[in-house]
């Protein structure tokens, strides 16, 4: 990743209305977040083993490919990636998929909500809570 003034985020997802929400919830934010997108699990774990190492990631689950949980698990077992605040950013709403989410490291799990609103709320709370600012 390029570096910037603000705190890097990576997002793996492959619904393109999904980034574009997330584009438009994070604005608010400016230029303190800069934004890469990688539209599944091995073009993410590309990036990461090039050397890009984001602030904060967040994954989601259901991916062709490789699941996300199958990249949160190459994450945390990665000693070089293990570090990365990792939080699973999902539609799914199914308690097996919060408990393997968490027991391979994810530190934290999140339902996509269905509202706008309610979408820009839980992710400006979540990088608000993982970039302080003035922290880059």
């Amino acid at each position: 990743m390029a570096q910037a003034a603000g705190r890097q985020l990576l997002v793996v997802e492959d619904d393109p209305d999904h980034v574009l929400l997330l584009r438009r919830a994070l604005r608010p934010l400016g230029t303190t977040v800069l934004l890469e997108v990688a539209p599944d699990g091995p073009s993410a774990l590309d990036r990461l083993r090039a050397g890009a190492h984001p602030d904060l990631i967040l994954l989601d689950i259901n991916m062709p490919r490789l699941s996300g949980l199958e990249v949160l698990e190459a994450i945390k077992g990665d000693p070089e990636l293990a570090h990365i605040p990792t939080i699973m950013l999902t539609t799914s709403a199914r308690e097996e998929d919060r408990s393997a989410s968490l027991a391979r490291g994810a530190d934290e799990f999140y339902t996509k909500p269905v509202s706008f609103r309610r979408f820009s709320e839980t992710l400006l709370s979540l990088v608000s809570r993982y970039f302080t600012p003035g922290d880059p």
